[in-house]
């Protein structure tokens, strides 16, 4: 698929099935994150990879009671809001058993001597991002969250992420249990502004 049907077909999965997910798939995805762009080239980026049963059962573990706070929110009227919220919850109940869950993080190291978190973030997104419409493009599915920070001090312990490391997203990885298809966006011309606001 090129590249402008994974962006414009890269909709949040949060539905997964059991099957792993190859390793060869992995590193084809994470090679597409390193790709973005970065300040000064610095990459300053790491990716945390979990495809441990034991591992991901206690990043699960983490996970639950996140779905249960899910579960007791009102129904929303709205669809979009009710889809999202039922994702949520799933992935609540069920980060533990998605086959792949990958963790971007990042450095403050730029400008060295003075370093601003805004470059930090720029570079960890883009990664993210990239590595999104990448796992779409092998027919994967992928989830942009930042979920670890309701459990980040716990993540950091399980994962052995020291605490001068930023965690950016938290990115379920695994083949699609659901319809992908178009993600919903603004029409380009009411976002767009030429020459000026």
């Amino acid at each position: 698929m090129d590249v402008f049907e994974a962006m414009g077909t890269a909709r949040a999965m949060r539905f997964f099935k059991p099957d792993p997910v190859p390793q060869e798939l992995i590193d084809k995805v994470l090679w597409a994150a390193t790709r973005a762009s970065s300040p000064n080239n610095m990459q300053c980026w790491d990716f945390v990879v979990v495809t441990d049963a034991a591992v991901r059962k206690q990043l699960g573990d983490l996970f639950k009671p996140f779905a249960d706070r899910v579960a007791a929110m009102p129904v929303p009227d709205n669809a979009v809001d009710r889809r999202t919220l039922v994702g949520a919850r799933n992935l609540g109940e069920n980060m533990g058993n998605f086959p792949c869950i990958i963790f971007v993080c990042g450095h403050n190291v730029y400008p060295p001597g003075a370093p601003r978190e805004t470059f930090m973030y720029s570079a960890v997104y883009a990664a993210s991002q990239n590595l999104v419409v990448a796992a779409r493009a092998v027919g994967l599915g992928a989830a942009f969250t930042t979920l670890h920070g309701v459990f980040e001090a716990d993540i950091r312990r399980i994962l052995r992420i020291p605490d001068d490391v930023f965690i950016g997203t938290t990115i379920p990885l695994g083949y699609p249990d659901g319809p992908t298809g178009p993600v919903s966006r603004k029409d380009v011309a009411d976002v767009v502004h030429y020459d000026g606001w």
